[in-house]
């Protein structure tokens, strides 16, 4: 059920390769000095770590929609949730090859069964990845199965650009939120893509070795790139100088699957082995795991919002981990729903996953939308 939504196999012969190579590469200070920026400094760290960690305590369904209209087609998988710049419409996608835009007002307002999206945009595959422009409101990109990056304006709903260089499936792609002209994407070709909105062709290609499966641009730097790859790492460059990575963080035991940014010098990654970890960019060393969540096989969605650090799960359930403590913070488990051939199946037997998670950027309280593998997308607020 979940093939599609499935995160590629391990690079040969890197089975346990990540096993003991920490220290092998990095930059900056020795790691002795970045595990201590992370580690409580005295009573006020303590205190912070306390108030954020007893702060919420349940996670309140504040909408319920659905990805699929068509009660028929059970694959209804959604890849991607991502708000536009303003967290006003929120876009989501997936296998029904269907963009589908929403206004979250609207959404969270409306008591009714049935939401309609405000723009759907129709492509020709399978959708992995959107990515709304930080600048221009209406400017939205894909990447899909075919290995096709596209750009649309979500105003009209046409397609303004299609890119045909990656030579395999597009997993991932993330416009440049200091130059909102820059975008880079990751395939299974085993490259990293990089693409200006005023150029016909990629400006520059950083070549991977192993299939890439998420990209992500440093939120203060128009230079800076972290990706994650099937050779257990993530890769972190200086576009400047793109023969050699500024850092490669090994500690996963399986593919990288995403990597977001806390800040500007703190991401967190995620993997099949399911852990997720925390690293500074001036390190090599990781400063935390967090574990939980069940991911073994499936994208299940990432996202992070300042201190918080949200996940999907293999058992239909989406956690929240708070990046001072190594368990969940709190978890939300979604009703599995059987189509009419599937009631004989027994419960022991879940194959329905959370596929996809994204914060809303708000000072007046935290929200999060989930989305799982059938198709069902919950509005969930910290309470």
């Amino acid at each position: 059920h979940g093939g599609d939504q499935r995160a590629p196999e391990d690079a040969p012969g890197t089975q346990g390769a990540a096993q003991g190579t920490q220290g092998a590469q990095g930059v900056g200070p020795e790691a002795e000095g970045s595990r201590a920026a992370l580690r409580p400094r005295g009573l006020d760290a303590f205190r912070e770590d306390l108030l954020a960690f007893t702060r919420y305590r349940a996670l309140r369904p504040l909408a319920t929609l659905s990805y699929c209209s068509d009660a028929i087609n059970y694959s209804t998988i959604v890849s991607t949730i991502e708000f536009d710049k303003d967290d006003e419409f929120f876009a989501i996608a997936g296998v029904t090859k269907r963009i589908k835009v929403f206004e979250y007002e609207s959404v969270v307002r409306d008591c009714v069964d049935v939401h309609y999206p405000c723009a759907e945009m129709q492509c020709s595959h399978k959708i992995s990845c959107v990515s709304w422009n930080a600048y221009h409101k209406n400017v939205l990109a894909s990447a899909d199965y075919e290995g096709t990056v596209a750009v649309w304006d979500a105003g009209t709903g046409q397609r303004t650009r299609a890119l045909h260089e990656h030579d395999k499936r597009c997993w991932s792609v993330h416009f440049n939120r200091a130059d909102v002209r820059l975008l880079a994407s990751g395939s299974d070709d085993a490259r990293v893509k990089l693409w200006a909105l005023n150029a016909e062709r990629s400006v520059a290609t950083l070549e991977a070795k192993f299939n890439v499966c998420c990209v992500r641009f440093n939120p203060r730097s128009s230079c800076h790139l972290a990706f994650g790859s099937a050779d257990h790492c993530v890769h972190y460059y200086d576009l400047r100088a793109p023969r050699e990575p500024l850092a490669v963080f090994r500690d996963h035991r399986k593919a990288v699957s995403y990597v977001k940014f806390l800040d500007a010098r703190t991401l967190v990654s995620a993997s099949t082995d399911s852990a997720l970890k925390l690293w500074r960019v001036e390190s090599p060393r990781c400063v935390r795991s967090f574990t939980g969540h069940a991911n073994e096989k499936n994208f299940v969605g990432l996202a992070t919002d300042g201190r918080y650090v949200a996940c999907g799960s293999e058992n239909n359930a989406l956690y929240v981990y708070y990046a001072g403590l190594s368990r969940p913070l709190l978890a939300y488990r979604f009703d599995a729903v059987r189509g009419f051939l599937e009631r004989e199946r027994r419960d022991e037997e879940p194959s329905e996953f959370v596929s996809a998670v994204c914060w809303r950027r708000s000072p007046a309280s935290r929200v999060l939308l989930a989305a799982n593998s059938q198709g069902t997308i919950k509005v969930l607020e910290l309470v």
